[in-house]
């Protein structure tokens, strides 16, 4: 029976998982691109959304291909080199750390840009954005050194890159890990997303003359409540498993607990898809960005081709004055 969950969890990652990373890195992508262009990149918001595409791109296009060819193939890289195991829990732990808190800084900036104190949304702005953007990946950069400590092959049963929880230092950085991820970071969404809701709903009673800059900020708002909404559901029963790893149980060893474990990365895996189908379905000047986008692309091409056409037509005028074309009717 056991066996039969883990080939069924396998044949669902083979499955899903190369959708995800295509899906991924083209839907990321976009959002890069998107984000950058003029009605958007000067909004502090869209500097954290920003960084959280590249680092979801990232995820998608090498770390998922890992996870595929260890969960799906049973051809882990990770048992074979210490160096390689590390490094790549190292990059596995702090991606998508990065990437909820890229949430989370979004979700404070939402509260300042959306208060009525003027002193407030003074502290939404590109400048603090980027200065925050950079210290919260030196900070992390930093505190999963701990992670290249923590994590080696081990062997139960069969050699595998894991995290000796037994060991009094991984215990303490397991339990940090997780509460940093875990607990902190759904709670500082959800807290922040409320105290914007509250915001937003003061505003409404102010006499406050409507900007395209202002809309635009309101639209991010609405981007970002989907992004923290979806996000929660799609990693709870992750963050459930992976908080049962802070003490060294027996049904951490079990082939029902892997069972588990790699099927709750399966929704766990989609957070890095969602954004760019959330921001065109609740921000319309998104929409808006990406339908300039797709004109310019086909300008362009109907100019190549146009251009081509016309290279392909060669006119030449000789001594007689006659023109005449390499091209026959």
């Amino acid at each position: 029976m056991s066996n039969s969950l883990l080939e069924l969890a396998a044949q669902l990652t083979r499955i899903f998982v190369p959708i995800i990373i295509i899906i991924g890195v083209l839907s990321n992508s976009l959002n890069i691109v998107l984000l950058t262009r003029p009605a958007l990149i000067n909004h502090a918001c869209s500097l954290y959304f920003i960084a959280l595409a590249i680092t979801n791109t990232f995820y998608s296009s090498l770390l998922l291909a890992v996870n595929l060819l260890a969960d799906g193939y049973n051809l882990d890289p990770t048992r074979y080199s210490s160096v390689f195991c590390k490094i790549i829990s190292y990059l596995l732990n702090i991606c998508p750390t990065l990437s909820v808190y890229f949430i989370v800084f979004a979700s404070i900036d939402r509260y300042f840009a959306s208060s009525i104190s003027a002193r407030r949304r003074n502290l939404s702005n590109v400048h603090i954005a980027r200065w925050s953007i950079a210290i919260l990946i030196i900070s992390f950069v930093l505190f999963f050194i701990g992670t290249l400590i923590s994590f080696d092959i081990s062997y139960n049963g069969k050699y595998q890159c894991t995290i000796q929880s037994d060991m009094f230092f991984n215990q303490i950085f397991l339990t940090v890990h997780l509460t940093v991820y875990v607990i902190i970071a759904p709670i500082s969404m959800i807290l922040f997303g409320f105290l914007t809701i509250y915001n937003i709903k003061q505003v409404r009673f102010l006499p406050v003359r409507i900007s395209r800059y202002r809309r635009t900020e309101g639209q991010l708002s609405r981007m970002l409540f989907l992004q923290v909404g979806t996000h929660i559901i799609l990693t709870l029963p992750f963050c459930i498993i992976f908080s049962m790893l802070i003490l060294p149980l027996p049904i951490q060893q079990t082939e029902n607990f892997q069972f588990a474990y790699i099927i709750c990365k399966i929704p766990f895996y989609f957070t890095v898809t969602t954004s760019f189908f959330l921001y065109v379905l609740s921000a319309r000047v998104y929409r808006e960005e990406l339908i300039r986008l797709v004109e310019t692309i086909f300008k362009s091409r109907f100019y190549i081709s146009l251009l081509a056409n016309r290279a392909t037509t060669v006119i030449a005028v000789p001594s007689n004055g006659h023109r005449f074309s390499f091209e026959t009717s």
